[in-house]
């Protein structure tokens, strides 16, 4: 019914078409993922502040369990089973977080439901990991401590 002989001007695939569309949303994607990269970085570097601090405060405790006796490996295990727990702890109380937040956000999330198991369990897998790599350095710190030296030094 149209007529042929009319000119067609700006014509775009539709894939040109969408992607111009959802150019914004790419962008506030990508700025998303940046700060959710920044804020595990800073995450990370908290608990291992935290512990590297926690193990500096105990020293003289950790210098005693080591002259009685208490192997290396059992000193690391402890400092990590404490920083795992807080990891445990706050990626339980952020998934809760997410989970609310995700419904305010679910324009955003195209193609994905807010409580995917798939990527609620992946997230928290990388915040869990994270957890484990701030406390390596800490508790290798710990297991590295000489009895003789924490018991001399004074608090």
């Amino acid at each position: 019914a149209a007529d042929p002989d009319q000119p067609i001007s700006d014509v775009e695939t539709m894939s040109e078409i969408v992607e111009g569309e959802t150019a914004s949303r790419v962008v506030q994607l990508r700025l998303l993922a940046a700060l959710s990269a920044v804020a595990l970085l800073i995450a990370g570097v908290g608990i291992h502040g935290l512990l590297t601090f926690t193990v500096s405060r105990r020293t003289q405790e950790i210098g005693v369990r080591r002259a009685l006796g208490e192997q290396a490996a059992s000193v690391v295990r402890r400092v990590l089973r404490e920083g795992i727990a807080l990891g445990v702890a706050g990626t339980l109380i952020g998934v809760a977080i997410a989970y609310a937040a995700a419904r305010g956000m679910s324009a955003l999330l195209v193609g994905v439901n807010p409580a995917d198991p798939l990527t609620v369990s992946a997230a928290a897998l990388l915040c869990l990991v994270t957890t484990v790599v701030g406390c390596l350095r800490p508790a290798m710190r710990a297991a590295r401590v000489d009895p003789i030296m924490a018991l001399r030094s004074e608090t």
